[in-house]
């Protein structure tokens, strides 16, 4: 693996549109761009402080690299209605969102990183599972979660008929 210093924090307010132009830039890099479904800044500034929390990878000088958006989802879009949670359940699901890290800086296991500081930080007062969803094409991004013991328990159409991988992870 290749050897850099990077660090790992939470977003700040002031990061929104630096988070916001990257997921943009990587998203115009795709050659398929079913791969990633891209949000937009309003979404990015909610999930910085409000409804989750947003962590960012950071070269040393302080350049944001990569993000990761941790997000309380909404009753009619959380993940553990598509696997059959009872609601009870259902509102002790946080999802992974949007993960993304500026192409000359992959291979530093970015991703995974942001995950592994991210959790820690998740109130397992009230939530007991995190789950992702995975374009099937981005073996990076699901061997990642597989890596950190989140398991596959669903593949089905998503976000407009796009195919996703469901993963979770029992945070208990």
């Amino acid at each position: 693996m290749k050897e850099q210093n990077f660090y790992i924090r939470i977003a700040e307010e002031k990061d929104a549109q630096a988070v916001y132009d990257l997921m943009v830039e990587v998203y115009e890099q795709l050659e398929d761009p079913s791969i990633y479904v891209c949000d937009d800044l309003a979404f990015v500034k909610r999930h910085i402080s409000q409804e989750g929390f947003t962590v960012v990878a950071c070269t040393k000088e302080d350049k944001i690299v990569g993000s990761l958006i941790l997000r309380i989802p909404e009753e009619e879009d959380n993940l553990g209605k598509d696997i059959g949670f009872p609601e009870e359940a259902c509102q002790r699901v946080m999802h992974v969102e949007s993960a993304v890290v500026a192409s000359e800086y992959r291979g530093y296991a970015l991703q995974g990183r942001m995950l592994q500081e991210a959790e820690p930080l998740i109130d397992r007062a009230k939530y007991s599972y995190l789950m992702a969803t995975v374009s099937p094409e981005n073996p990076a991004s699901y061997k990642t979660l597989e890596k950190l013991g989140y398991e596959l328990v669903l593949t089905k159409k998503k976000y407009g008929g796009l195919m996703r991988r469901l993963y979770i992870k029992d945070m208990v």
